[in-house]
């Protein structure tokens, strides 16, 4: 019973928002996502185990030639380090609008040459555009997919690389029940309509933090990555995540 009520709440929630894009500043300001923590989870472990080691071999194969990078949403620092490790690049700039992140991606990074921004997403920071533009676990909390991937494209040098990856709608559920259990997704499920209520009674001059992420279909989020980069690389389509790498 709890499943097919948490469905059909986030339908109706889906429903109610219609395009009205996510806006998670407040959420992720105040607190960070321990990605550390998610690999250890008793069940979805090997699933973000599996794709941080795609990820990482992307970052290998097509950032052997950036000598700069740029992460946007780098977190607890773990795909900075893996950019640390697996590319030659000599500057490395990450940003994060939540500072207990930036203080853990600190102590977790070593480089000679990296320099941890905090600050929004779709402010301006001066940031020159890199050879090699990395976000990861961050684009679904960011906006409009479509808006967020367009912005990121504009940071990527020509023929500079993009790698990132998409939290998918596919098996959304799915994932949240494994994740939290059914209860809590039933829970959470409520928040979001509520907060789904409220935006759309207010005109969208009101949000909640529950309301912080797009998702879209795998085949969708594909079809984006093609429409927005000269060239799609490389993707990986897992059951609850894509990953891929794209030429700018």
């Amino acid at each position: 019973m709890s499943v097919v009520l948490a469905e059909t709440m986030a339908r109706a929630g889906q429903g109610l928002l219609g395009t009205t894009p996510p806006n998670g500043r407040a959420y992720w300001s105040a607190r960070f996502w321990d990605r550390d923590k998610a690999e250890r989870h008793p069940v979805l472990a090997p699933e973000f185990l599996r794709q941080r080691e795609t990820i990482a071999r992307y970052l290998r194969e097509y950032g052997g030639q950036a000598a700069t990078s740029l992460e946007f949403g780098c977190g607890t620092g773990e795909f900075t380090r893996l950019t640390a490790l697996g590319t030659p690049v000599a500057e490395m700039t990450a940003l994060d609008i939540s500072a207990q992140a930036i203080e853990i991606a600190r102590g977790k990074v070593e480089h000679a040459n990296i320099e941890f921004v905090r600050g929004d997403f779709w402010a301006e920071h001066g940031l020159a555009p890199a050879d090699l533009v990395v976000c990861v676990d961050a684009i679904h909390h960011l906006g409009d997919v479509r808006a967020v991937l367009r912005r990121l494209r504009s940071f990527v040098k020509p023929g500079g690389v993009f790698i990132g990856n998409l939290f998918t709608l596919d098996n959304f559920h799915e994932f949240e029940r494994l994740r939290y259990g059914a209860l809590e997704h039933l829970w959470r499920t409520t928040m979001f309509l509520g907060s789904a209520v409220l935006i759309r009674a207010s005109g969208g001059r009101l949000r909640s933090g529950s309301h912080r992420t797009q998702l879209l279909p795998s085949a969708q989020g594909q079809r984006l990555l093609a429409e927005e980069f000269g060239e799609v690389l490389e993707v990986s389509a897992d059951p609850y995540f894509t990953a891929f790498a794209c030429r700018g």
